[in-house]
């Protein structure tokens, strides 16, 4: 008994106690930044969800790091997320999701969509990328606060 209890101490002792640090200093992962989005994923209005859950993973690289390689890969797809949205019908509630304002934001977001894979088509230049992704994004959060009924990110832009 006193044998078995010897190694259970020996084994135990080697075991760590505490688990490695996290490192955070490195840039995550496409798939990690789409978890990232998830809390905002609630709205009730399910073709906005889904471009929101592009836009995420394209507009955070880009507006963080200045890394528009997800744009670029993944522009089309998000154009035909944009367009799927604008042509889908608002919830009946919450009431704002069918005001003017949201609806002509949709509206908003499909056509600057096509213009930013015009840009993208043409081989513009990063800087006029951004600049287009910026009001893609802009345009969205109007619906978004319209629709969801919440303040959109908040500090997580």
């Amino acid at each position: 008994m006193a044998a078995k209890l010897a190694l259970i101490a020996i084994l135990v002792a080697a075991v760590p106690t505490t688990l490695p640090a996290q490192d955070t200093t490195k840039p995550k992962p496409d798939s990690a930044r789409a978890g990232m989005m998830d809390h905002h994923m609630a709205g009730p209005w399910k073709e906005m969800n889904a471009f929101h859950h592009v836009l995420g993973a394209t507009w955070h690289p880009a507006d963080h790091e200045g890394n528009l390689a997800p744009l670029k890969s993944r522009a089309k797809e998000l154009l035909n997320t944009a367009d799927a949205w604008a042509a889908s019908k608002a919830p009946a509630t919450p009431a704002g999701c069918g005001s003017d304002a949201v609806r002509g934001a949709a509206t908003k977001v499909a056509m600057e969509m096509k213009a930013l894979v015009a840009l993208l088509d043409s081989g513009s230049e990063d800087a006029k990328l951004k600049a287009a992704l910026k009001g893609v994004h802009d345009a969205f959060e109007i619906a978004e606060k319209g629709c969801a009924g919440h303040g959109g990110h908040g500090d997580a832009r």
